[in-house]
This record gives C-alpha cells, sequence and structure tokens, in this order.
C-alpha cells in the first residue's frame, strides 16, 4: 500500500479549518490531513488589528509541534498572519505554506489590476504586503483594490451562510475595472461560485490554489 502524506493543517477558526477539508475531499483527496485548531489567535489579531511580537512565539510552538508530529508539510489558513508564518518558514526544513501564495502566483499571471475582497479588515494590510513582495520578485507591477465586507464574517459566524454569500456576492457585483478578483481567507472560498455568477472576471479562492502548490512542493 503507497503511504500517504503526512500533511497538517494549522487554523484559527472554525469556519476555515471547514473550508481547507472540504478543499482536501477535491484537490488531494488520498493525503492523509491532521488539523490543528487555535480560535484564540483569531480572537486576538482581531483585537489588536494587526500582528503583534508575542504572535509570533505562538506561531513557533505550534508549529514545531506539528513538526514533531510527523508532518511532511502544513499549509495555514490564517490569512491574516503572514509575517507570523514567515518566521516558522525560516526556522523549518519541511515545506510551509502561507495560505494565500499560491492564488497570488495566478493571479499575477493573469492581470496586473487585482480586487482583493476579505471579510476581516486584518486581512487586508497582510495580503497586500504579500501580492507587492510576489509581484516584485516577479518583475510586475500591480495594482490592488481592496473591499472589506462589513457583516459577512459574523454572519458565517452566526450560521448564517446565506447572508454571508449574499453580501459577498453584492460586493463583487460592485467592482470595476479589474483583470481578477481574489477571495483573500478561506472562510471565503464557499463564495468562490456565487461571485463568478456576478463578474466577467476570473476569481481565485485561497484554498485550492495552496492545495495544488503544496503538493507539487512535496512531491
Amino acid at each position: 500500500m503507497t503511504k500517504s502524506t503526512n500533511i497538517a493543517l494549522f487554523h484559527v477558526h472554525k469556519d476555515a479549518m471547514a473550508s481547507a477539508v472540504s478543499s482536501f475531499k477535491n484537490e488531494w483527496p488520498e493525503a492523509e490531513i491532521t488539523n490543528l485548531l487555535e480560535d484564540g489567535l483569531f480572537n486576538w489579531v482581531r483585537d489588536t488589528g494587526h500582528v503583534v511580537p508575542a504572535m509570533h512565539q505562538a506561531f513557533l510552538y505550534l508549529t514545531e509541534h506539528l513538526v514533531e508530529r510527523g508532518a511532511e508539510g502544513v499549509l495555514y489558513s490564517c490569512s491574516a498572519f503572514g509575517e507570523c508564518i514567515d518566521s516558522c518558514i525560516e526556522r523549518f526544513d519541511i515545506p510551509l505554506l502561507k495560505p494565500n501564495d499560491a492564488m497570488i502566483e495566478e493571479a499575477i499571471e493573469i492581470g496586473s489590476d487585482i480586487a482583493v475582497l476579505a471579510t476581516v479588515g486584518a486581512t487586508i494590510p497582510t495580503i497586500s504586503e504579500e501580492i507587492k513582495y510576489i509581484a516584485h520578485g516577479k518583475d510586475k507591477i500591480v495594482q490592488i483594490s481592496p473591499h472589506v465586507i462589513e457583516g459577512a464574517f459574523d454572519a458565517l459566524a452566526s450560521g448564517n451562510t446565506e447572508l454571508h454569500d449574499e453580501l459577498v456576492s453584492k460586493q463583487a457585483a460592485e467592482i470595476n475595472n479589474c483583470d481578477v478578483i481574489i477571495l483573500s481567507q478561506f472562510t471565503l472560498s464557499r463564495a468562490t461560485n456565487v461571485v463568478s455568477n456576478v463578474v466577467d472576471v476570473p476569481v481565485l479562492n485561497s484554498p485550492s490554489s495552496a492545495i495544488k502548490k503544496l503538493r507539487k512542493m512535496i512531491d
């Protein structure tokens, strides 16, 4: 029997975890996945509005635990903690993948005007820096149009998925003059189809792109 690849998923919110698990079933069903959920980190960054130094240590400690437990790769689903994940990438030798890198790489190949949808405001500064960094590495100039969808995340957290998707699609329908739309949180991946129905540009989501890239990194 072929040995399954052991992938650890690092989450700070239960809905992001659900999105990642669902995407793995579609994109890489052979992988053996382990989920680590620390939702206190989500509440922390939502209160502060940005990453603080102590969060780095939390990520290093929890990632070390996953590595010691035998993970062959780690996929993070928490978009607001990019710099914390960078610290982990520098520390550990196994493939570690930030949630949005693969999606951003795809978006830059599509076009230079990138619309970013988010339901948590703290996500925008992190992913904007990631887009600029990756674009610079590819010698490309990009224009970023950020859109924070108020009320959508709370609707999802309360179980009102219909309202979440309605708010997201309504915001997307108002976006003009972009080459591609990226859904910047794992929790937003559920709205890929409803957004695609109201726009005429490609719509990318984090987990699908990330899983494909992580699989290539490990293979």
